[in-house]
């Protein structure tokens, strides 16, 4: 375990070294977040006002359309654009984990370590997803909360940290997803030759995987706990899997 740990902590320290990048990770999160609270909070104002309200409705209705159900997918588009972040980054991060090392001229001294190939895998695995995971729990559990705390979004809040299904997709469902989409990056990265095919791939897998994901951890939360636990449960399945297979399909001469 110690080895395993010693393997993502050195993965930790190199993408600090890229502070740019982190900075763009979190502006994603702020930016996110600025423009949806700046217009869930301006509606609530407007609601607020007897007149305003009055106004909006009819211009609403003049368009065909209701508020609630506006508020309903703006508040579930908020949702997946935050929820699919963390599998979005964990997957470009993973994506080179392993390449990175191979061109650095590293990755002999790692084959050469009292360390089992499944137990690269997993330190690169969570290495790539320490600093994605903070800024997630930072941001999404700080935006999430703060709006759910507005009259206006009162009938969506169980989508905004006013219901167990929504802390376990947020604690455990999201990270579990970010897991088994990380978990492919690292088996693509170990198993690619160069960085453009280990991110064609990867692009291709989190493309398919971010719409799944994002509808079963917002829109999934109204179907209760139940969902949310399977589909953490599955992820990490799915994870331990690629990982497992991963590691029977790395050969030394791939690695070198």
């Amino acid at each position: 375990m110690r080895r395993l740990w010693r393997i993502a902590r050195t993965e930790v320290l190199e993408h600090r070294r890229q502070p740019w990048m982190l900075f763009i990770l979190a502006a994603n999160y702020v930016l996110w977040a600025a423009l949806f609270g700046v217009l869930f909070v301006g509606l609530d104002r407007v609601v607020g006002s007897p007149e305003a309200a009055a106004s909006l409705e009819a211009q609403l209705n003049g368009l065909g359309v209701q508020l609630d159900p506006v508020l309903q997918v703006t508040t579930s588009t908020f949702g997946s654009l935050m929820f699919t972040n963390l599998p979005l980054y964990v997957a470009i991060m993973s994506g080179t984990s392993v390449l990175h090392d191979r061109e650095c001229g590293t990755m002999p001294f790692l084959m050469l370590a009292p360390v089992t190939r499944l137990q690269l895998l997993l330190g690169k695995l969570a290495g790539a997803m320490a600093i994605p995971l903070a800024l997630h729990v930072v941001f999404v559990g700080v935006s999430s909360l703060a709006l759910g705390r507005l009259s206006l979004l009162a009938p969506f809040a169980h989508k905004l940290g006013a219901s167990s299904a929504w802390w376990w997709a947020f604690l455990i469902g999201a990270p579990a997803a970010a897991a088994f989409v990380g978990a492919l990056g690292t088996v693509i990265s170990a198993l690619s030759r160069d960085i453009r095919t280990s991110m064609q791939f990867t692009s291709f897998f989190i493309g398919l995987l971010s719409l799944g994901i994002g509808a079963v951890l917002v829109d999934g939360i109204t179907r209760g706990l139940e969902l949310q636990v399977a589909f953490a449960v599955g992820c990490a399945v799915a994870a331990a899997v690629t990982l497992g297979i991963g590691a029977r399909l790395i050969s030394s001469d791939v690695l070198q």
